[in-house]
């Protein structure tokens, strides 16, 4: 073989990687700086269905999480039987902010359950056997919702799809149980 042969050759499967690099959507969005509008905010709208209180806003900014706007979500999902407070894990919002971009909805996640103090959770626990006696919601890890507008079938295949952890189905009680775990698990 020539030596133009096999320049031209290496000239054609690099080129041809450039160009695979440059129209392929996963690659191009890792060349993207970290400080591009795309990942400069990360907003969410909750509406706590028992208190009536709303979180509507940036909570994530400039490669940063926003602290007062963790701790205002830290209070609109605290155990409303007791007004105890326990910082949520901030992946719980990444997660409902990726279910979020995935449905491709600004409406507001209707709330039924945030975080859950010990006591609250041996009280629920023992009047139904649906209600984990280590649930992640002890530990602000888990959520319960539903979307107004987004059939709840719809609501959960979504969110199985991102694998982020649990994904709970309650279709007679109206609401999807999300939380972080290590290993994604779904049940209905």
């Amino acid at each position: 073989m020539s030596e133009f042969a096999l320049s031209r050759r290496k000239f054609l499967v690099l080129g041809s990687s450039f160009l695979a690099m440059g129209t392929t959507p996963s690659f191009a969005t890792l060349l993207l700086p970290k400080t591009t509008p795309r990942f400069s905010i990360r907003k969410l709208a909750l509406y706590n269905i028992h208190t009536g209180e709303t979180f509507e806003g940036t909570y994530w900014r400039e490669n940063e999480y926003d602290q007062k706007a963790l701790e205002r979500l830290t209070h609109v999902l605290r155990d409303r039987r007791n007004n105890k407070k326990l910082p949520i894990d901030r992946r719980l919002f990444d997660a409902l902010y990726r279910l979020q971009s995935t449905l491709g909805v600004k409406d507001p996640f209707q709330v039924i359950c945030g975080y859950r103090s010990p006591e609250t959770n041996a009280k629920l626990h023992k009047k139904s056997k649906g209600v984990a006696k280590n649930s992640l919601h002890v530990r602000g890890k888990a959520i319960d919702i539903n979307l107004s507008h987004v059939p709840l079938k719809q609501l959960s295949d979504a969110a199985r799809s991102l694998k982020v952890g649990g994904v709970g189905y309650y279709p007679k009680s109206n609401f999807i149980h999300v939380d972080i775990r290590p290993k994604p698990t779904f049940w209905t």
